[in-house]
């Protein structure tokens, strides 16, 4: 493996699975710079436990309460609920299909934007780039190498508003498509399309994972989930 700060703390966190930790223990082992990241991840940490816990005072709650009822409510403390509530509804409605929708739909348009694609695996083989996801912890469903005229050229993590992604990059004859593994729960009752900013975005099952799928023209986006319901089912 190279120098991955994140697999670092995720190691240093317990995070992964035994494969990913088993490939970090051996890099930790030729490369001073991230083994000086876990030492001082685990210093962080062993610090952090040992601040004893604040106590508040027996009277505080009593107190507190006293002094909300001689007071109206003031802007400051109109506008701290308000900002509550809003921050409570967000990390409701982030988990929704269509704010899930949008964001793959900004990242494929970000990704797909650059002069060269940001991937930081480089392969045309899906079963190379599951083993690459499978080393940092992150197991795929089957991928097809191609359809619709698109292949497979690479793949990378990508950063979410709430979720890091695993992305993989289809291109071919100036169209490009999007494969997401997405983590974490996703809210949809059925099968999700959607086309934001222009972008066709179908959110759907397969092994039990959300997939993201994202392109420009609704027919790129159907031949690839008739690639991947297909593949499923001949595993099954």
């Amino acid at each position: 493996m190279t120098c991955n700060p994140e697999l670092v703390t995720g190691y240093v966190d317990g995070a992964l699975d035994e494969a990913a930790r088993a490939a970090v223990e051996a890099h930790l082992v030729l490369c001073p710079a991230c083994r000086d990241q876990a030492e001082s991840e685990r210093a962080l940490r062993q610090r952090l436990r040992a601040l004893a816990g604040a106590e508040p005072r027996p009277a505080l709650a009593a107190s507190v309460r006293r002094r909300l009822k001689q007071r109206p409510l003031s802007v400051s403390r109109i506008f701290l609920a308000t900002a509550a509530g809003l921050a409570l509804l967000f990390l409701w409605g982030r988990g929704s299909a269509p704010f899930v929708a949008l964001e793959l739909a900004w990242d494929h348009g970000h990704c797909f934007s650059k002069r060269v694609l940001p991937a930081r695996i480089w392969s045309d083989d899906p079963d190379r780039v599951a083993e690459w996801f499978a080393r940092q912890g992150t197991q795929i469903p089957a991928v097809p190498a191609a359809a619709g005229g698109l292949e497979l050229v690479g793949a990378r993590y990508c950063p979410l508003v709430d979720r890091r992604v695993g992305h993989l990059y289809y291109a071919g004859r100036g169209r490009h498509l999007s494969i997401y593994a997405v983590p974490g729960s996703v809210r949809f009752a059925r099968d999700f399309l959607e086309t934001p900013g222009g972008r066709v975005v179908r959110l759907l099952r397969v092994e039990g994972r959300t997939v993201g799928l994202v392109g420009e023209r609704p027919e790129d986006v159907a031949a690839f989930e008739r690639a991947l319901t297909s593949t499923y089912a001949r595993l099954e």
